[in-house]
């Protein structure tokens, strides 16, 4: 008898961190292409991360739940008996409703027309762990409903995680927006999320950086910020909404200059990395933006950015140690800031 409890403990652990160990009580949903085996390690999919756009947490982990084999034909057969039942004593819209709303299930149906339902003690504590107690017709009927929201993607391979940003920034990549995750003390093997950096012998800053993918990405957009700069002129400006109080948590906003020198407002910043990463194949996980909001706040808390002449920069002090002592994100980002910077020049040539 599989435990339910460890399985949804598993399935919350793919919801945060988006990889696992190889357990045998998760196949079912490699089987439905929500999850893929790499070597030893189960990680979500492309299916997975789109179906988290439609559900909120608690609704997606009970719909996996749903999708066991022996829970899902229990629960097919019992709404298809009590809907028999509602049809009987007049209510033909029951019937009707039952047939219509299913039709992803409709084969499995036939088979299961003549099998009566299993009250197993298996069944019950899916049922305790989903419903709260005994299911009702309407509520299994939401919950098969939503089964059917989950649809096939087109999945991307990706390279094992490394050290850099160069190496871990690839197309194909799955990455937590989730900014607030527990940090992992050993990071994922393929699928990219906060963890302690402690690949390559770094100054503490540059660790700390290294160690969550948001506040990597910050930094490299800021590093591009400086380097137009110095080429002595504005490509692209992070600002404040209320600049009148820029110190304040709030939504940022990003202006890029298009070739002719006008200053031209792209969106926020939170917009501008959700379409960055959906344009380069970085999917993330729950499908939403990170609030990158935060994440420019909580670097400048930490004095690793400052606010000057109206927009979010590095710091001298910080700037000065990633370009001159510890080179390790200026040698090792290259590739992915300059694919950041390509992004930017397709819009300033676009706007």
């Amino acid at each position: 008898m599989i435990k339910v409890n460890e399985l949804v403990k598993s399935l919350n652990n793919l919801y945060d961190y988006g990889e696992i160990g190889i357990e045998a009580a998760l196949q079912y949903l490699a089987d439905l292409n929500l999850l893929i085996k790499k070597s030893d390690t189960l990680i979500i999919s492309k299916k997975w991360i789109a179906y988290t756009r439609v559900l909120n947490r608690e609704d997606f982990i009970s719909a996996l739940l749903c999708f066991y084999p022996l829970l899902l034909e229990n629960l097919l057969k019992k709404v298809y008996r009590e809907a028999v039942t509602i049809g009987k004593s007049g209510d033909g819209k029951a019937v009707f409703e039952f047939v219509d709303s299913l039709p992803l299930f409709a084969d499995t149906l036939l088979t299961l027309m003549s099998k009566e339902p299993s009250e197993t003690e298996e069944m019950k504590i899916f049922y305790q762990a989903i419903f709260g107690g005994y299911p009702h017709y309407q509520f299994i009927m939401s919950k098969l409903r939503a089964l059917q929201k989950a649809e096939e993607q087109k999945e991307s391979d990706c390279p094992e995680i490394g050290i850099s940003p160069n190496e871990n920034w690839v197309a194909g990549r799955k990455i937590s927006s989730n900014i607030e995750l527990t940090m992992l003390e050993l990071k994922n093997k393929y699928v990219f999320t906060s963890y302690q950096y402690k690949d390559f012998e770094v100054k503490k800053e540059i660790a700390d950086v290294l160690s969550n993918p948001w506040y990597t990405f910050t930094v490299v957009l800021c590093m591009i910020v400086s380097e137009y700069n110095a080429e002595g002129f504005e490509g692209v400006s992070v600002r404040p909404t209320d600049r009148s109080n820029p110190y304040s948590l709030q939504p940022l906003d990003i202006f890029i200059f298009d070739i002719k020198g006008r200053e031209l407002k792209v969106g926020t910043l939170r917009e501008f990395t959700y379409e960055f990463c959906i344009k380069n194949d970085f999917s993330l996980f729950p499908d939403d933006a990170p609030d990158i909001d935060k994440v420019v706040f909580s670097l400048m808390d930490g004095d690793y950015l400052t606010y000057k002449d109206g927009e979010y920069m590095l710091s001298t002090d910080f700037k000065d140690l990633i370009y001159s002592k510890d080179i390790m994100i200026k040698n090792r980002s290259r590739k992915f800031k300059n694919l950041i910077k390509e992004y930017i020049e397709k819009l300033r040539n676009i706007l």
